[in-house]
């Protein structure tokens, strides 16, 4: 597994981690996993991503006049890599112990700080996505994202991950439509967004 990032925050819920690479979180929507301890793993959806400066009170400035210059402004002013850092949240949605089957709810303790965020494998990602119930966990998620949107976002990456699976696409669309029955329009919002 690849790792993504480094744990800077966290909490019940979600934690925040800063990007090994500038400009490239995971992807909106994918599974990562944190390993703090020996045979227990944690798995949370990407739920936001930023870049910024590395000092929050002070805004990240233009540097270029033109835009010949953007293509090539890392390698030529290696310097802006050093005052810029990558950030992505993710809500968590469950875990597993070495000797148990995935839990889909909240772990009992957060990640602790420091940890590495690790990519998950397409494997690991078709067998953590075959039981939905985690989803509500995603729907009632608060963050810098409509909490539909990032249904969707995820739905949309665990559809490619699971090969286009056609199959756990609508199972994913009914559980969907279940959890959202009272409310028409963020039903609508989230199958929209999916319509792949």
């Amino acid at each position: 597994m690849d790792r993504c990032g480094e744990i800077i925050a966290t909490n019940t819920t979600h934690f925040i981690a800063e990007s090994f690479t500038l400009h490239q979180p995971p992807a909106l929507g994918s599974l990562v996993e944190v390993q703090p301890a020996e045979g227990l793993t944690l798995y949370a959806v990407v739920s936001f991503g930023s870049t910024g400066g590395l000092d929050p009170g002070r805004r990240v400035v233009r540097r270029s006049t033109d835009d010949a210059f953007d293509a090539g402004i890392y390698q030529a002013h290696p310097q802006l890599v050093k005052t810029l850092r990558t950030e992505f949240s993710a809500q968590l949605v469950g875990y597993r112990r070495a000797d148990s089957r995935i839990r889909r709810h909240l772990p009992a303790q957060p990640p602790p700080l420091h940890f590495s965020v690790l990519a998950s494998t397409s494997a690991t990602t078709r067998e953590f996505t075959d039981e939905l119930v985690y989803l509500r966990l995603l729907l009632n998620a608060q963050g810098e994202l409509a909490a539909e949107q990032l249904l969707a976002a995820h739905i949309r990456q665990t559809y490619a991950a699971r090969g286009a699976d056609e199959a756990w696409l609508a199972r994913a669309a009914r559980e969907v439509a279940a959890l959202l029955k009272s409310d028409y329009e963020r039903l609508m919002n989230v199958l929209a967004a999916i319509d792949v």
